[in-house]
């Protein structure tokens, strides 16, 4: 099973796949705009998802999968190789920093490039979604509240990064951060120590290419972590950090232009691909 967001006509419905035809995604007979409902509904249980309506949408508009979250936390520096890049030690804890669902873009958008920065960076993302809410999860009890794995492209603006000691200014411009295409049950992807292929293109040239298993802080540990400091709920979001391969770590660093198209692959997941285009302001 796959979950996504997509936008039929007037109106938005969370859908899924079930043995290649695609359904409304339902719980108990009731439709869903938007994944924190869905989750909230069936208690984080994949099982308790069941097809509705089939559909065949003919010009379908893709959405964030998850379109508003309560929370969106991202990992910083958390692939060894990309520690290494920059040259980095590497952090004794995770470092967390926010986004808002302003933030969040579909996973075929094209993605605004604000005037005011000067150096855009790609980072390629594991992100994994909470399916019921929790505190203080130990990291061996991870599985009972990460329902599963989408992929992110935490789009950087490098130099407002660099404004202060907190990167906030530099990551949580409006609709910089394509999220989806689908949401896919951790259990299918190797529970919560998924070892997958995450590659990042741009304009096709291979720029980021490594696996999850090179993680400093896996997805148990970054649970327990982020719990013991908030409450998360069903369709939080975290985006797990990315690897090496960064534009900034180049010589010279190199940036996103207008007209750049950029892929972000996961196996198991699927791909974004964003077009990058001047802001209209």
């Amino acid at each position: 099973m796959e979950l996504m967001r997509v936008a039929l006509g007037p109106q938005v419905r969370v859908v899924g796949t079930w043995s290649g035809q695609m359904a409304i995604a339902t719980v108990d007979g009731a439709e869903f705009e938007d994944l924190p409902e869905l989750l909230e509904a069936c208690g984080g249980d994949a099982a308790a998802i069941h097809p509705g309506v089939h559909i065949e949408p003919d010009e379908p508009r893709w959405l964030s999968v998850v379109g508003n979250p309560g929370k969106v936390i991202c990992i910083g520096l958390n692939y060894r190789k990309h520690a290494e890049e920059t040259g980095a030690s590497l952090p004794a804890r995770p470092m967390l920093f926010p986004k808002w669902a302003s933030s969040l873009t579909g996973p075929y958008d094209d993605v605004p490039l604000p005037p005011e920065s000067e150096l855009i960076d790609w980072e390629s993302e594991l992100a994994f979604v909470f399916g019921r809410s929790c505190r203080r999860v130990k990291a061996a009890d991870a599985a009972e509240v990460v329902f599963g794995y989408t992929l992110a492209n935490d789009v950087s603006m490098r130099d407002f990064q660099r404004h202060t000691t907190q990167f906030t200014a530099g990551k949580a411009w409006d609709r910089s951060t394509p999220v989806g295409p689908a949401l896919i049950p951790a259990a299918e992807l190797g529970g919560v120590e998924p070892n997958l292929a995450i590659t990042g293109r741009l304009n096709g040239d291979l720029l980021q290419d490594s696996r999850t298993d090179d993680l400093i802080f896996g997805i148990p540990q970054l649970v327990e972590y982020i719990t013991t400091v908030m409450t998360m709920q069903p369709g939080d979001i975290v985006l797990t950090g990315t690897p090496s391969g960064v534009g900034m770590a180049e010589n010279p660093p190199r940036g996103l232009a207008e007209g750049d198209v950029y892929e972000v692959e996961i196996e198991g997941i699927g791909r974004l691909v964003n077009r990058f285009v001047a802001e209209q302001l």
